[in-house]
C-alpha cells in the first residue's frame, strides 16, 4: 500500500498537475488524497486523470457555501473503496479491509473538536486505520518555528485525540515541516501540519510503514507520501533459549503445537 496526500492550493494550474503527475509517476500510490483543489469536482479534466493512471470517478467531501475542500483518487489497478463517512473536515473510505482518513482541519482548534469526535466514532471500527493529511496543529513547541507560540489548549486537544485513540505517528523522514507562510527573513514561518497516524492494526500489517515529506517547491505545503517498507531479515541469526521461557504456564503447550 501506497498514498500521497497533498494540500495542493488549487489543482487546475499547471505547475500544481505537473508537480502531481511526477509524484504519482515517481511513487506509484493507490490513493492519492488532496485538499484545497479550490474548483469544482466537474471542472477536473478527465483525461489529465486518465494520463495519470487515475479513475475518473472520485470521492469528495461536501462543504458548506464552497467547492468540496478534500478530494480521495485511486489508481484504475485498484478496486473502489467503500465511502464510509465524509464531512468539511475528513473524508474515511474502505478499502481491502483497512480504513483511510483523508484530514484538512480547520485552522481555529475549537472547530477541530467536532473532527476529533468523528475520528474516535471511526476508531471504533477495529480495523486497520491509517489517518493522514493537514491537521492545521501542532504536538510540540518544537513543530513550529517562527511566529506566535502555538496555542497550549490547542496542542493538549490535538495529544488527547492521539492517545485516547491509541494511535502513532508514522516515522518520518525527509524535510521535519510540511508547511511555510512563503515569508523569508524575521516574517519566515515553518510548521509540521502535515503527517501521518496509525493504529496497531495498521502497523501489524504494514510492517516499517512510514512517510516522507517531500519538497515544497513553489508551494506552502509539501506532499507526503506513505509506504510500507520492508526490513529485510539478516541471514544466519543464531537461536537464543531463555530458561525463563520453562515457567511459562503456556510455554509447554506452545512447543506441542508448534
Amino acid at each position: 500500500m501506497r498514498c500521497i496526500f497533498w494540500n495542493i492550493r488549487g489543482i487546475a494550474n499547471d505547475k500544481s498537475q505537473n508537480r502531481l503527475s511526477k509524484l504519482i509517476n515517481k511513487w506509484d500510490p493507490e490513493i492519492v488524497g488532496i485538499a484545497e483543489p479550490m474548483i469544482s469536482p466537474d471542472d477536473i479534466s478527465k483525461s489529465y486523470l486518465q494520463s495519470v493512471g487515475i479513475s475518473s470517478c472520485f470521492f469528495y467531501n461536501t462543504s458548506q457555501n464552497r467547492v468540496p475542500n478534500i478530494w480521495l483518487f485511486w489508481k484504475t489497478t485498484v478496486a473502489t473503496p467503500n465511502l464510509i463517512h465524509c464531512s468539511n473536515q475528513q473524508l474515511t473510505v474502505e478499502i481491502d479491509g483497512v480504513l483511510l482518513s483523508i484530514i484538512h482541519a480547520y485552522c481555529i482548534y475549537v472547530n477541530q473538536r467536532q473532527l476529533w469526535m468523528d475520528l474516535h466514532q471511526l476508531s471504533l471500527s477495529n480495523l486497520s486505520w491509517l489517518i493522514l493529511g493537514d491537521f492545521n496543529a501542532y504536538l510540540s513547541y518544537s513543530d513550529k518555528q517562527g511566529g506566535h507560540r502555538p496555542s497550549t489548549a490547542a496542542m493538549t486537544d490535538f495529544r488527547d485525540f492521539v492517545g485516547s485513540n491509541h494511535l502513532m505517528e508514522a516515522p518520518c523522514n525527509g524535510f521535519h515541516f510540511s508547511w511555510w507562510n512563503k515569508q523569508v527573513g524575521r516574517l519566515k514561518i515553518l510548521g509540521k501540519l502535515d503527517r501521518m497516524f496509525f493504529n496497531i492494526l495498521w502497523s501489524s500489517k504494514y510492517p516499517g510503514w512510514n512517510y516522507k515529506v517531500c519538497n515544497r517547491l513553489c508551494l506552502d505545503h509539501s506532499p507526503i507520501v506513505g509506504r510500507s517498507v520492508d526490513i529485510p531479515r539478516p541471514k544466519n541469526i543464531p537461536f537464543k533459549f531463555f530458561n525463563m521461557w520453562c515457567s511459562h504456564s503456556t510455554f509447554r503447550d506452545t512447543v506441542k503445537e508448534n
